[in-house]
């Protein structure tokens, strides 16, 4: 059995906020420290170049293995082009849309290259590649994605979790069970997808399956509603898509991510608090809140609380906590040293 303190340390693992701005307040550097949440992610409010972002992570980094906690998982969402979030001296890559026509060893390399340079920053996670099959001549990702052939978008995205991975970086496929059929955006409404169960194999899951076989860390689950699987949950809410689809139907054993769980598609009907907790009962295992940290620390509490009445299971916080301390313990531990940065940067 579980004592109190350790149902607190497993759950906080779950945890994936966001900062405030480019050097990080006493408070988050207590969150990761003290309160053991799991990760951190940045943006662009948070980089303003190499060397700040290195000492940035170096920083966060530190405050977690002071305190005794797992290495602490350091996320960028860095696709290129329309969604990059590093700034000055950082390579500058393509959106996913120019890179299609290209072949495998290009994405590996491509891959390979990016993840260097992002674990020698500081980063273990990059929360890339977009896998969604660009379906509509207006569809939502028409340049984050790989293409309109599932099977293309399923060979490149292989090999580019490959690379990335080689270099000491996880990678996430995203945005499960698919968003390239869609014209609404889920950072401001909630799409529903009204594609039949044999439409979305043929398309939609194909890439996601390659990821799966390419050994991929992580795959986030997207808040749009998926009629023909669940008609009544947002995906990233609902049990029959992270543990039933994804898990059990499709195999997959690596880390489960949320979608920011701030976002407009949940929060005309959620608190990103209470998001939070359904998803972690959905079977999502790392919760992403990427801009109000107080929202973690309330749904920690209310989950500590749940585990404690036994309305969530041990069993399922310790298969969730082994699941992310498998990956962590892999990660590369060292830290890279500063000089090994600008010199990647200038060659």
């Amino acid at each position: 059995m579980m004592s109190p303190e350790e149902i607190r340390a497993a759950l906080a693992q779950s945890f994936v906020v966001g900062l405030q701005g480019p050097t990080p307040l006493a408070e988050e550097l207590e969150m990761v420290g003290d309160k053991g949440l799991g990760g951190v992610i940045l943006f662009k409010r948070n980089c303003e170049g190499p060397e700040q972002v290195w000492r940035l992570n170096r920083d966060l980094r530190r405050a977690a293995e002071q305190a005794g906690n797992p290495t602490l998982f350091a996320m960028v969402d860095q696709e290129g082009g329309t969604v990059a979030r590093l700034k000055g001296d950082f390579t500058h890559d393509p959106d996913f849309c120019e890179l299609g026509d290209k072949d495998e060893k290009a994405l590996y390399d491509h891959g390979l290259r990016l993840g260097r340079e992002l674990s020698l920053a500081g980063f273990n996670w990059n929360l890339a590649p977009v896998l969604d099959v660009h379906g509509l001549p207006d569809g939502v990702m028409a340049r984050r994605s790989l293409g309109s052939d599932p099977q293309v978008v399923g060979r490149l995205g292989a090999a580019y979790i490959k690379g990335q991975q080689k270099a000491g970086v996880l990678a996430c496929g995203k945005h499960f069970p698919g968003l390239g059929r869609t014209t609404k955006d889920t950072h401001k409404e909630r799409p529903i997808v009204d594609l039949s169960a044999p439409e979305l194999a043929a398309m939609e899951l194909i890439p996601f399956e390659r990821a799966i076989q390419a050994e991929s860390a992580g795959i986030m689950v997207c808040h749009a509603v998926f009629s023909s699987i669940d008609p009544t949950l947002p995906a990233s809410l609902s049990p029959k898509i992270s543990e039933g689809l994804l898990r059990r139907q499709m195999g997959f054993k690596g880390l489960i991510l949320s979608d920011d769980l701030e976002m407009g598609a949940l929060a005309a009907n959620l608190d990103p608090a209470g998001a939070a907790v359904k998803a972690y009962q959905a079977g999502v295992d790392l919760l992403l809140i990427c801009h109000r940290a107080e929202y973690a620390l309330a749904a920690l509490d209310e989950l500590v609380d749940k585990a404690l009445k036994r309305q969530i299971s041990q069993e399922r916080i310790q298969k969730g906590l082994k699941r992310i301390l498998t990956y962590k313990e892999n990660l590369p531990a060292r830290f890279p040293e500063l000089a090994e940065l600008n010199q990647a940067l200038k060659a």
